[in-house]
């Protein structure tokens, strides 16, 4: 019998999915046993290395996003509340430590948010431009020009612009019919971070 290399040298590094891993090993057993189930026979221990944890199988986990009351770190509540014409009383902020500035949202006193502003970060400048323009796209969005590196504006009753500032992609949704709130607020944000 002819066992493939991967069984005799022990599976080594991350295959990403786990169904790859599963077939691979597969291969890596003898004969059929005697009841005719076609599972693989026991094998001394030094002829075969450990199997692998399925933690190295699996893509390695990025931290979870939390979720906090707080002030937005690139936005003032005060400067919100001026420019979309509501109080908003509750901020949070929603991000990965480490990660890009965090999501931040801005609540009316009934829970609904006035204001909601996502920063994402795309593997270079030409992917956040895509990234904005597809974000507007499916609502009918047209062209922005005159805020960070360009994008896209969708208004509605909720007003969403996206647009580019290098590899960041900034969306800022209002829960008016405004794109003048909208530009407005993605300006400060784009000259904040």
């Amino acid at each position: 019998m002819v066992e493939h290399r991967l069984c005799k040298a022990g599976v080594r590094g991350s295959i990403p999915l786990v169904s790859t891993l599963v077939l691979l090993l597969a291969g890596c057993g003898g004969p059929a046993d005697d009841t005719g189930r076609g599972g693989p026979t026991a094998t001394p221990p030094s002829t075969v290395g450990p199997s692998p944890a399925p933690t190295t199988t699996a893509a390695p986990t990025s931290a979870e996003p939390v979720t906090t009351e707080a002030d937005c770190p690139y936005l003032d509540t005060s400067f919100v509340e001026d420019t979309v014409g509501q109080r908003t009383p509750t901020v949070t902020t929603t991000g990965v430590p480490g990660g890009p500035p965090p999501t931040c949202t801005f609540t009316k006193p009934n829970g609904e948010p006035a204001l909601v502003v996502e920063i994402s970060q795309a593997a270079d400048a030409t992917a956040a431009q895509t990234a904005a323009v597809e974000r507007v796209a499916p609502l009918g969005g047209t062209a922005v020009r005159d805020v960070g590196d360009g994008g896209g504006i969708a208004v509605g009753p909720q007003t969403v612009l996206a647009v580019a500032d290098g590899t960041l992609v900034v969306v800022v949704t209002v829960n008016q019919e405004s794109s003048l709130q909208a530009r407005e607020v993605a300006q400060t944000v784009v000259g904040a971070v």
